[in-house]
């Protein structure tokens, strides 16, 4: 790792001498010696407390991030085990190092960063370039007694050391060429900053501030830093920031983690320049234009000993812009460069790395994007502070200065970045649009069609910024300029990725390659690194920009596109027909967007058999993951066109139940009274070989989910018949699984009259779950055991201990609907105990897991019962408040409220008035109906103070 030498020169004296001033003096050329205040030898304990004090001492001015420094000192080590021993490593060392009474201590902790007390120590690595920097070459000389802290092999050491060796080879050799340098080239030891070529902005950067504060560092610490990332993500304009702000720093010291002193800073935009035998000349003559002083025109290439003659004893900072094309040409170019100069600092930007030692990659992400999803509120002051949805309304007021969203626009231009991913170059293209477009209609004109490309069409602009560089005139322009810099293989793999939804793994791009796993993994890596794919880290998937899958699809034959979607297709059904029962969520939930595309796309294809065995395969996986409603109506249509009854009644008495689960009761009542009228025969079995089913366990599936949704909705009373039934069926086929699931279901039906056999059942089902292996079917049925033991006096403390262990399990599995009704469940137990306080807190877990996972049922459960809870902690007024919402908003998920639910309703109110009064009861009641579900939601998960 590069330090950074301070300036200037006279801040440091030419040879510290051990103690003077009462200061502490280290030694790390030629050997390692600290010397206290009073010019004794003090023992440093360890290498690492010598590599730690090293690191502080050679950029004293410096506050050292703790991340960094653990980076450096243990490499190999988890950030955890990193600060860990770092805490400890400071404590020796403050031990060690005990300053005299009077004296200052030597070592300034703070809770992010280390740092040295200001003038407390010199070190001889400060003064030897100090005197290098001045031109005092026999002061320099005299300091360097010879290698960098001998002994210590440290990755950071070993490139310092050679950096350090380079500048003392230096002093005993002439410049240079043939020449000495003529007048305009000479570098001044004090020369004042330059800033060359730097462009100017007359907009404001949103949302970088953070790239750009750890930039400033990168840059000073690494002399190779390379930011990567896809075409119109922002690169050039974050690497234009941190130049100016290097350019404008002061020379000398640099106070705490104040940018410091570059005598150069030059921008050398490098687009222009095409791959090719003529590459590294074209290079050459860039920087030497942008390095010239005078020079008006492209000046001699080949230049090199002109060119060192400009780098040489200068602190210099090149910004390369635009490097992806030439990354095979000029990669011995600049590695030379660095090597010939050791005060040169290089800050690239690039679709791909330049693969050299010593590089810094730095991928930048997109603009972070404001919430969204089924639960996604309209959008308030939080939302149009977001840095997309602000970048987004800054630009469009350059074209209608009375741009002013209300909430309903500022919802659509929160929908709008989110599909266009935060990518800032796609958000200023759209909003030069609103001129003539609102927000709203700018949004579906975006999302068009399947396969009509309008974000690449649409999102272009006119003028002289368009002719300056055609490459940002659009979005097409952006993502054709890296689609041209790709190998054969590459081009070939990309469309077929398009027919992806969501992030997908390497066996996916084999089935859709049809190539071997290498070849397959090369051409992903290859498109990983032309920023066309993002590869997620430590979850061996892939991802694509939408607008860059536009593209992809467009460049895909027409006639390929339904061979590749039945090619996902059977890969899915293949995938979720293997999963173990007890895999975790959070393995399956990636390939959710996937499973709603090829459902979506089954439809389209008319393969209609196949939506349904994809359905069938993937309904262990659906039982606790809903797919979105557009997935689940193309499901449904494509249910209707089925020719085979048998198929279709399993089919749609699955939907029935997710609708049901996603509060949609209406399509859930219709379908399952479709799905009993066509009820297959006991030994009819469906003619799908995706998925067979044993004879007799379709219409035992279909008995089980029809009574299921008929009782939760309308109290069927034929429900008990239909599961006993289905039991039996299963049974025959030895279905464990499904045996469990029917009886859950009867337990719950006999939960009020006859409690003690609801419990039994209960018992049964979970024994039955955890012998099939089904970890998500455990804790379904400890909640429904939970559930019967509560319609007990004494069954509370067991209904706590079982909600309380399904809370844990569900929360490691990932099982997000689980864990909220679990939540709930415990939030109910803790309630028949009295102990309203942890009963709260339960209810808000319950309420906050629901509304981040978009999942009606517990949602509305969780602000169901809150209220009761808050009424008894002497909360009335929040309690009336959202049982107001609760009793005005839950009919949209449950479809009715049941003679226990107005006894609910009429208890609280009872308790409210006691404390509130009938009026003011009232006023919050009222107040609650109006309320959103957003507002709703945050006033819940107040907590009081």
């Amino acid at each position: 790792m590069s330090r950074l030498p301070p300036m200037p020169a006279e801040s440091h004296p030419a040879s510290p001498p051990a103690g003077a001033g009462g200061r502490w003096a280290l030694r790390l050329l030629g050997d390692v010696v600290l010397t206290g205040p009073a010019g004794e030898p003090r023992h440093l304990p360890g290498r690492t407390a010598a590599a730690l004090l090293a690191q502080l001492a050679m950029a004293p001015d410096r506050a050292h991030a703790r991340e960094t420094l653990i980076d450096q000192l243990w490499p190999e080590a988890t950030l955890a085990v990193g600060r860990n021993r770092l805490r400890q490593l400071l404590s020796t060392v403050k031990t060690a190092l005990r300053a005299e009474p009077g004296q200052p201590a030597l070592l300034m902790a703070e809770r992010q960063t280390l740092r040295l007390q200001p003038a407390t120590l010199t070190c001889d690595v400060v003064a030897f370039e100090a005197a290098v920097r001045s031109g005092r070459p026999a002061d320099a000389r005299a300091l360097y007694r010879g290698e960098l802290m001998p002994g210590h092999g440290e990755a950071w050491v070993h490139e310092e050391r050679l950096r350090l060796a380079a500048l003392a080879d230096a002093l005993d050799k002439p410049a240079p060429g043939p020449a000495a340098p003529a007048a305009d080239e000479a570098v001044a030891p004090q020369e004042t900053l330059l800033a060359r070529h730097l462009p100017a902005y007359l907009t404001r950067l949103h949302g970088a501030d953070a790239q750009v504060a750890r930039l400033l560092l990168d840059v000073q610490a690494h002399r190779l830093v390379s930011v990567l990332g896809p075409g119109g993500h922002g690169k050039t304009r974050l690497a234009v920031e941190v130049a100016q702000a290097l350019a404008a720093a002061p020379a000398g010291p640099s106070p705490g983690r104040q940018p410091q002193h570059f005598d150069l800073v030059a921008f050398v935009p490098l687009v222009a320049c095409a791959g090719g035998p003529g590459a590294t000349d074209a290079v050459l003559a860039a920087l030497l234009l942008a390095l010239h002083q005078d020079a008006k025109q492209a000046l001699p290439v080949a230049q090199w000993p002109q060119l060192q003659r400009l780098l040489a004893g200068r602190r210099t900072l090149l910004v390369l812009d635009n490097a992806e094309q030439l990354v095979d040409e000029i990669g011995p170019l600049l590695a030379d460069l660095l090597s010939a100069c050791p005060g040169l600092h290089l800050l690239v930007t690039s679709r791909r790395a330049l693969g050299l030692d010593g590089e810094q990659q730095r991928p930048l992400p997109p603009l972070p994007l404001p919430a969204t999803g089924p639960y996604r509120s309209a959008a308030g002051a939080g939302t149009l502070t977001n840095p997309a949805v602000a970048l987004f309304i800054d630009r469009a007021r350059a074209v209608r200065p009375d741009f002013e969203p209300d909430l309903a626009q500022a919802d659509a231009v929160a929908a709008l970045v989110q599909h266009l991913q935060g990518m800032p170059l796609a958000i200023e293209l759209a909003a030069s649009h609103v001129a003539n477009l609102s927000p709203t209609a700018l949004l579906r004109l975006l999302q068009g069609p399947a396969g009509s490309s309008p974000g690449l069409r649409l999102l272009a602009r006119s003028g002289p910024r368009a002719g300056g560089d055609p490459r940002h005139a659009s979005m097409l322009g952006v993502v054709r300029w890296s689609w041209q810099l790709l190998s054969p293989a590459a081009r070939l793999l990309l469309p077929r990725l398009s027919v992806v939804a969501g992030s997908f793994s390497l066996d996916t791009a084999v089935a859709l390659a049809q190539s071997a796993p290498l070849d397959a993994a090369l051409a992903l890596q290859e498109l990983v690194a032309h920023s066309m794919l993002r590869a997620e880290p430590g979850r061996d998937r892939y991802a694509m920009f939408e607008l860059i899958r536009e593209f992809a699809a467009s460049v895909l034959p027409s006639a390929d596109l339904a061979p590749l979607r039945q090619r996902h297709r059977q890969w899915l059904i293949g995938w979720f027909g293997q999963l173990p029962l007890s895999t975790p969520l959070q393995q399956i939930r990636p390939e959710v967007p996937n499973l709603a595309a090829a459902l979506i796309g089954a439809e389209a294809d008319g393969a209609y058999g196949e939506a349904a065995a994809l359905a069938s395969a993937a309904q262990t996986a659906l039982s606790a993951i809903t797919l979105p409603e557009p997935a689940l109506a193309a499901l449904q249509r494509s249910a209707d066109r089925l020719d085979d009854p048998v198929q279709q009644a399993v089919t749609r008495a699955g939907l029935a139940r997710t609708w049901l689960l996603t509060g949609q009761t209406g399509p859930a009542l219709r379908l399952a009274q479709q799905a009993l009228a066509q009820l297959p025969g006991p030994h009819a079995v469906p003619s799908v070989p995706a998925a067979p089913q044993p004879a007799g366990l379709a219409r035992a599936l279909v008995l089980t989910r029809i009574a299921h949704v008929l009782w939760r909705l309308q109290r069927d009373p034929r429900a008990s018949a239909w599961l006993d039934e289905a039991l039996a069926l299963a049974s025959q086929a030895g279905a464990q699984g499904l045996q469990a699931t029917i009886l859950t279901n009867q337990g719950a039906l006999l939960r009020s009259a006859h409690p003690a056999a609801s419990i039994g059942l209960q018992r049964r089902a979970v024994a039955a779950w955890a012998a099939a292996g089904d970890a998500h079917g455990v804790n379904v049925g400890r909640c429904n055991l939970a559930i019967a033991l509560l319609a007990r006096r004494d069954g509370a403390a067991e209904a706590v201990a079982l909600a309380g262990q399904a809370m844990r399990d569900t929360r490691s599995q990932g099982d997000d609907m689980q864990h909220a009704l679990a939540c709930n469940l415990y939030g109910e137990a803790w309630s028949r105990l009295g102990q309203w306080a942890q009963a709260a807190c339960a209810y808000r877990d319950c309420i906050s897991m629901a509304y981040t996972a978009a999942e009606p049922w517990p949602l509305v459960y969780g602000l169901w019962n809150l209220p009761r809870a808050l009424a008894h902690l002497r909360q009335p007024e929040l309690a009336a408040l959202l049982m107001g919402f609760s009793q005005a908003h839950s009919l949209q998920v449950t479809g009715g409220h049941t003679a226990g639910d107005h006894h609910d309703l009429r208890r609280l109110r009872r308790l409210c008035q006691a404390q509130l009064g009938a009026a003011r009861t009232q006023a919050a009641w009222q107040a609650g109906a109006a309320l959103s579900l957003t507002e709703a939601v945050q006033r819940a998960l107040q907590r009081p103070a």
